[in-house]
């Protein structure tokens, strides 16, 4: 599978700038540092995608991954948030996360295992 990244060279201010919606047909790396990455529409990719340390992702519609997720900085969606096996917030090998990032904030949580990180569902 490919491997598609966002990089700061990708966003302006804070924002991902490419398209309205992100789909990606393998795995979507966000790069460190970042903060968070906000995405205006919906992700969808086929494979896992990683948000390195220091950097989280944010969705308008909804976060759909075919394998995982995980995020250093926290996860927000604000529609259906869909992962078929495993999601992984606040992951930080330097110091313990805050929890913050350690949040994964959506209005629904289908499928998959929060593998670590705390769930908020808003039911919006």
């Amino acid at each position: 599978m490919t491997t598609t990244r966002i990089t700061a060279a990708d966003l302006t201010d804070g924002r991902y700038t490419a398209s309205h919606d992100l789909i990606v047909d393998g795995h979507l790396e966000i790069a460190a540092n970042l903060g968070h990455v906000t995405i205006a529409g919906a992700i969808r990719v086929t494979g896992q995608i990683v948000a390195l340390s220091g950097s989280g992702i944010e969705a308008g519609w909804g976060i759909k991954a075919g394998e995982g997720i995980e995020a250093g900085w926290g996860i927000t969606c604000t529609g259906v948030f869909t992962v078929r096996l495993r999601v992984f917030a606040g992951l930080c090998l330097w110091r313990l996360p805050t929890e913050a990032e350690q949040t994964i904030t959506c209005s629904r949580f289908v499928g998959g295992t929060i593998a670590y990180g705390t769930l908020i569902e808003r039911g919006e």
